[in-house]
């Protein structure tokens, strides 16, 4: 049993990138904080993050706790969350001594990808997936970015060989008829990835109708 603030199988990290895509991560946020298997979540939002969120979201968006609050989580879920400044490179999910059950970045840039891919992490989210590829732990990248270049496929590949699953929210057109439920068809992907639960309507494929 871990000790107190040491962290543990139960802790999930999110970070949320520059990338178009912020109705992404707000509801990977609700979602993963939603989820019985998941004790604490440490959310990183970049600054970039709250630029796109203002321009996609809400214009008030200035900060970490707007970008939160707009994912509106109750508050039992709300009590899960550890909010993380982008500058803390002293946080708890900068050491690979923190136990974590892994980590999402959604939307993933393809900036973050690069620097993730080549260890070259400048900030707590870089970091953080850093940690995760270091520690053999499971990291899931959700990379918004199309059509791709050949930049962006090296990174990939480099990514997927240091231990990362980069994952792309393409919609699930066979299960999911809204932009709502496309958004939560993925992440019920995500988090079987990450190995945890979470309250969606349900999107599996169970055959041929």
């Amino acid at each position: 049993m871990a000790a107190r603030g040491a962290g543990g199988p139960t802790d999930l990290v999110l970070g949320i990138s520059g990338a178009s895509g912020s109705r992404l991560g707000l509801r990977a946020l609700r979602l993963f904080a939603g989820s019985p298997d998941v004790e604490r979540l440490h959310v990183v939002v970049s600054p970039r993050a709250l630029v796109v969120a203002r321009d996609e979201v809400d214009a008030s968006i200035t900060s970490v706790e707007a970008f939160v609050g707009a994912a509106e989580t109750r508050a039992e879920a709300r009590a899960k969350l550890v909010l993380h400044p982008e500058s803390a490179i002293d946080a708890s999910i900068s050491s690979g001594s923190y136990r974590t059950r892994g980590m999402a970045v959604l939307p993933c840039s393809a900036g973050t990808l690069a620097a993730i891919a080549h260890g070259t992490s400048r900030g707590l989210l870089q970091r953080a997936a850093d940690v995760c590829l270091k520690e053999r732990r499971r990291l899931v990248l959700g990379l918004r970015e199309t059509p791709l270049s050949l930049v962006h496929a090296e990174n990939i590949l480099a990514a997927t060989r240091a231990g990362a699953i980069v994952a792309p929210p393409v919609p699930a057109f066979y299960a999911a008829r809204t932009a709502e439920e496309m958004l939560d068809a993925f992440l019920e992907r995500v988090a079987d990835l990450l190995d945890v639960r979470i309250d969606t309507a349900g999107f599996r494929w169970t055959g041929a109708r």
